[in-house]
């Protein structure tokens, strides 16, 4: 099957009212103060638990295992040429400020669960069709710019897994993310255009990750004007911690969306032992944390591996969830403080 290509997108810009515009720059400002708040250590952290510290097992969150070894270097051969048709936007689309909580007691988990994310799927469309099939609620995260992401999207939402765009964004260095990335340079119509356009790309997805992005997720005004695009439609973002400098989360949750971040990369050793350490440090991390994260992708080993490692001794005791799911449940687990504080923020703003 050939490989579609893309030009980059540009936006029709159409004039701003200067009223407008003032609106946008003071909700600017407010980001700021509320970004240089948490870099200063004032706002709501994860709450962290040791290990050992099994009387905690489903109310507290322990320190989690996180590995920032960049995959960014595994970007997809892609080419650029062009679309017809331009999507025309709303130059902003900003929402009011929202501080993101700590992260809310496990109390409605009562089992270890596990969030299985694969990434990159769309390029391979038998690789694809092997990732729908595993035999456990799953994340499917679509590259937009594969020619079967909406097949690909159908079909593992037929077969009860959830559908993320995998949308690619700019990295630290030279690696190429693919057509239409979200990059800092793009003006803010541009950056929300190219979003609206990845999520028609990968049609009933019920939010996004970053594919590559240890640059733009460093960079939360960009990620905050990008995400505004589709925050209206409550969409969950996944943020793959490609670099431990990322405010994905946290720009994420302020935006009122639902918000994760990846704990564990499956694969980033492409060896079955490593692969198998990987999950057992998975199944360790839910039993301690209530939960973990993990992201891999669709290699052969990759499945291979996991699909043993489902049938054995090692994984009894472990439920399988999708993200949404999951993030649902630490929703409801504290569901009215996204609310009280944004409503604080947003009358003090007035």
């Amino acid at each position: 099957m050939s490989k579609p290509v893309f030009a980059p997108l540009k936006a029709r810009h159409s004039a701003i009212p200067a009223f407008a515009g003032a609106l946008a720059a003071a909700a600017y400002l407010l980001g700021a103060v509320v970004f240089s708040v948490a870099s200063k250590g004032d706002f709501p952290s994860f709450s962290v638990a040791s290990a050992d510290s099994s009387d905690h097992h489903l109310s507290v969150r322990v320190s989690r295992i996180r590995n920032f070894d960049s995959l960014e270097n595994d970007g997809a051969d892609v080419q650029a040429a062009s679309l017809e048709a331009p999507i025309d936007i709303a130059a902003s689309n900003m929402s009011p400020v929202v501080i993101a909580p700590a992260d809310p007691q496990l109390s409605t988990i009562a089992r270890p669960q596990i969030v299985l994310v694969i990434d990159d799927v769309g390029l391979d469309v038998a690789a694809g069709e092997r990732v729908v099939a595993l035999p456990i609620p799953l994340t499917v995260a679509i590259l937009p710019y594969a020619e079967a992401s909406a097949e690909l999207a159908a079909l593992a939402r037929l077969n009860g897994h959830d559908v993320l765009l995998h949308m690619p964004m700019e990295p630290v260095g030279l690696a190429d993310p693919g057509p239409n990335a979200l990059r800092i340079g793009l003006s803010d119509v541009d950056l929300q255009t190219r979003l609206r356009w990845g999520l028609s790309r990968v049609p009933g997805a019920i939010g996004l990750n970053n594919h590559m992005g240890s640059r733009f997720t460093a960079d939360p005004r960009a990620l905050r004007v990008a995400l505004s695009a589709v925050s209206h439609t409550n969409p969950l973002f996944l943020d793959s911690l490609t670099t431990g400098e990322s405010r994905g989360r946290a720009v994420a949750a302020g935006l009122g969306l639902r918000a994760l971040e990846r704990d564990i990369f499956l694969d980033h050793d492409r060896s079955a032992e490593a692969i198998e350490a990987r999950l057992a440090d998975a199944a360790e991390l839910a039993r301690q944390g209530g939960f973990a994260v993990v992201i891999g992708h669709p290699h052969t080993l990759t499945l291979d591996t996991l699909t043993a490692w489902l049938e054995s001794p090692a994984a009894q005791g472990i439920d399988f969830v999708t993200a949404g799911t999951l993030a649902d449940q630490l929703f409801l687990a504290e569901p009215g403080l996204q609310a009280s504080v944004a409503e604080g923020i947003n009358r003090g703003a007035e």
